[in-house]
């Protein structure tokens, strides 16, 4: 169990003190290890054999630590994201700020938009607005964090390329990149070749890589340090041809040129006026 510990632990930080009494959180912080999604408290206490209050307990004690975090979306307990006792950009605790911010893109738009959001249990959806119809994201059935899908989406790959190396690689370790349709990348040095491309053009795009009819188009929200703390996108319809891909090509798809611009206006004009 050393090297398990050993494995979550930042250097110059202490492990914190265990007896024979704290089997319970060693077993936990096992457990969920293995499962990077999170689980539920009541599928924890099953598959460890254990109470629910010693598994509240443990996770009381991992929390306090820095180990874990509780996702509040999809009720679940998991590894701190992306690292325990790294620090992330904080995100802005509030609730109205990103739904102003989804309603104004939407309003000019009239696309489906949303916010995501860096938090200790990681990649959070925080708003979304759009017609009643429109699809939701990433999926209306899935509760699991977006954490997972942050390789093929637009709103998660504008996070990841303005996050330090050391923690995208954390978080590509963390969570291998796995295929959601033909197009999605599944290899590290693809993920990391979409994260170059989203620094050189100011957006991340994402042609049908977790969706098969649909575009992603985010761009970041950035703390002081020019960390990404929240990324704002919207949902397009699948174009036959990119103009990113096809420059060359004159009825290519050009509208992430066209829509970026009013995303950046929207973080402007409501980032500014939420800081005065």
């Amino acid at each position: 169990m050393a090297h398990l510990l050993a494995s979550v632990r930042a250097p110059g930080y202490p492990l914190p003190h265990m007896d024979s009494r704290d089997i319970g959180p060693l077993k936990v912080l096992k457990l969920l290890y293995f499962n990077p999604e999170g689980l539920p408290l009541a599928e924890i206490s099953r598959q460890l054999e254990l109470s629910s209050r010693v598994v509240r307990r443990a996770l009381r004690a991992l929390e306090a630590e820095g180990f874990t975090a509780f996702d509040p979306m999809s009720r679940r307990y998991l590894i701190r994201y992306p690292h325990p006792f790294v620090d992330i950009p904080q995100a802005v605790d509030d609730p109205l700020f990103y739904q102003e911010l989804v309603d104004a893109v939407f309003a000019r738009t009239h696309l489906r938009s949303y916010v995501l959001s860096v938090r200790p249990w990681g990649l959070h959806l925080e708003a979304t607005s759009g017609h009643q119809g429109q699809r939701l994201w990433p999926f209306p059935w899935n509760r699991k964090p977006a954490t997972a899908h942050a390789h093929a989406s637009a709103g998660g790959r504008a996070i990841l390329a303005h996050l330090p190396e050391e923690l995208v690689h954390g978080h590509l370790h963390r969570f291998p990149p796995k295929p959601f349709t033909p197009l999605t990348p599944t290899t590290v040095p693809q993920v990391l070749e979409r994260l170059a491309e989203a620094r050189r053009l100011g957006f991340a795009r994402a042609r049908g890589e977790m969706i098969p009819d649909r575009c992603g188009l985010a761009v970041p929200l950035l703390s002081g340090n020019g960390q990404a703390f929240a990324a704002l996108g919207v949902s397009l319809p699948f174009g036959r041809r990119c103009a990113i891909e096809t420059p060359e090509d004159g009825s290519a798809c050009r509208r992430c040129y066209e829509i970026a611009p009013v995303l950046n206006e929207a973080v402007g004009e409501i980032w500014r006026s939420s800081q005065s």
